[in-house]
């Protein structure tokens, strides 16, 4: 029998994390994304309700709320330089690995979330590529532009981003 390939404990880069709980190799499925179902409309309902992070967009008119106990997956944190990614298989949402992944290490995926939403979330997932904000890696050359319009080095300005951070 294979042992679970994760356990919740404190993050470093927020909160509670994911964690491997013994080696994992590359494109192992890690763990399912649990939830329920529910329509584009009732996930903006929850979203400006109750700021709900877990919500993942499913399709074109449905999306997955993933705040739900028996979903331990809600617990991965945004990495820069994730070591998982987000598939979608046989009709279930999965982690999975994208490089070979040692034990004790935290879990991270992109969060891929558009720079048009606003990059509201900050990102402390310490990686070299960091931009700060949790932006889908295919749009943080724009972050970078916007933060830094006239190409100077951002770690040297003590300007904070313009857009309001939520907490």
């Amino acid at each position: 029998m294979i042992s679970p390939a994760y356990h919740v404990d404190s993050s470093r880069i927020h909160g509670r994390g994911l964690f491997a709980a013994r080696p994992i190799a590359a494109g192992e499925a890690v763990a399912d994304y649990a939830g329920e179902r529910i329509l584009k409309a009732e996930s903006i309902r929850r979203r400006e309700a109750c700021r709900n992070p877990y919500i993942f967009e499913w399709d074109s008119t449905h999306d997955l709320d993933g705040d739900v106990p028996d979903n331990p997956a809600r617990w991965a944190n945004h990495g820069c330089a994730p070591n998982c990614e987000a598939v979608l298989e046989q009709n279930h949402l999965r982690l999975r690995a994208l490089r070979a992944i040692a034990a004790g290490e935290e879990l991270t995926f992109d969060y891929g979330y558009r720079l048009a939403d606003g990059p509201g979330q900050p990102c402390r997932c310490g990686a070299p590529s960091c931009v700060g904000f949790i932006v889908a890696q295919a749009e943080r050359w724009r972050l970078r532009r916007l933060l830094n319009p006239r190409g100077r080095s951002l770690l040297k300005s003590n300007h904070a981003p313009a857009w309001e951070v939520c907490a």
